[in-house]
């Protein structure tokens, strides 16, 4: 999931009801605005069209493409992302269909699934809400959808493609530029896509490729916004919008360092480590609880008599030196992100790419 800590005025465009459509195979909901849905569209056929002739090393064995071409990219998108409905639809109450009986795979959930509380509070950018359904539906055996278009659109696989947009997608203080339709505001929100597209890959332990808390001195520590995946929704987004970024024909340099710096944000909050403190930093942070221990195992031997807070703070130090030995000895022995099967669990059907752009084209003529 993407969201944003912050908000902000919305830019001055249409805000009136759209109708529900379909467009190269993917259905927006009427709870989408309408010039969101014109510019999702757009979008789409900006991949769809776009020429590949540079292509980031890691882009092609990441996202198991056999050519990487605009028919292509549109098609692994279009695997994972059939559904998108606005910020307003409510995932829930009337909205929300379930059906007893289903058989979901004996494999493990991820284990922050069970923390209810995994997600930090924020404006939303973007979601996957096919994967979330699934999961939750795994995790207490009942089968989960919503109502779409008059019809039940059950998960019965994180691949259902269910996405939701928030106004963080189009925030003007988050733009690129100021032009909203630009090649280079493109590619940040297809970058985006990328990232919720790859929620609906994955199958056992990291259905969905969840995201994992920020280590110790990250600047989103604590929080739901890192992975520990060499190919998970962070590194997938760089690697994506990277290419694209290669094969930008109007970015300015402006926008190109703009750009940049979203992708080297990406690549910050993928990481094994339980930490980022430096080792110098570390070997002074030991050499003050050596001190401070000293001390106090002195005091206690030379004064009998002190009593039980002495002791346990005397503890309560030798647990914190501790924690700092094994942050040392993790930074010099350093491990690099695994790379995970994406292959989704569940009952889905792989689109080809000759199917995905028969639809796109098909939209196209109209």
């Amino acid at each position: 999931m993407k969201k944003i800590i912050a908000t902000t005025l919305m830019l001055s465009l249409s805000f009136s009801a759209s109708a529900r459509e379909k467009f190269a195979g993917v259905y927006f909901d009427s709870s989408i605005p309408s010039y969101q849905i014109q510019i999702l569209k757009d979008d789409l056929s900006y991949l769809y069209k776009s020429s590949i002739k540079d292509i980031d090393a890691e882009l092609k064995p990441m996202m198991e493409l056999s050519k990487v071409d605009g028919a292509h990219l549109y098609n692994w998108i279009y695997n994972r992302v059939k559904y998108i409905i606005g910020e307003d639809y409510r995932v829930g109450g009337r909205n929300l269909v379930t059906k007893r009986g289903h058989q979901f795979p004996s494999t493990p959930l991820p284990p922050s699934i069970l923390n209810k509380n995994n997600q930090y509070r924020a404006t939303l950018i973007m979601s996957n809400t096919g994967a979330e359904l699934y999961l939750r539906g795994k995790m207490n055996k009942v089968l989960r959808g919503i109502r779409l278009d008059r019809k039940s659109v059950f998960a019965p696989s994180p691949r259902v493609g269910i996405l939701q947009v928030g106004e963080g997608l189009f925030l003007e203080r988050l733009l690129i530029n100021e032009n909203i339709e630009s090649e280079a505001n493109r590619i940040k929100r297809l970058g985006t896509l990328f990232h919720e597209a790859r929620h609906s890959d994955g199958n056992s332990e990291h259905i969905g490729f969840l995201h994992s808390k920020c280590p110790e001195g990250h600047a989103l520590s604590g929080l739901d916004a890192c992975e520990p995946y060499s190919n998970g929704a962070y590194s997938l987004e760089a690697t994506a919008t990277k290419t694209l970024l290669l094969n930008c024909r109007t970015c300015s340099n402006v926008d190109k360092t703009k750009l940049s710096t979203i992708i080297a944000d990406s690549l910050t909050r993928v990481t094994v480590r339980s930490h980022v403190k430096t080792e110098a930093q570390l070997l002074e942070e030991i050499a003050t609880f050596q001190r401070v221990i000293d001390f106090y195992v002195n005091l206690i031997a030379t004064n009998p008599q002190v009593g039980e807070p002495f002791k346990k703070e005397l503890e309560n130090l030798r647990a914190r030196i501790k924690v700092s030995e094994d942050q040392l000895a993790e930074l010099r022995s350093p491990v690099k992100p695994k790379k995970l099967d994406p292959r989704p669990e569940g009952t889905f059907k792989e689109v080809s790419v000759r199917e995905s752009s028969n639809l796109m084209n098909a939209s196209l003529s109209k």
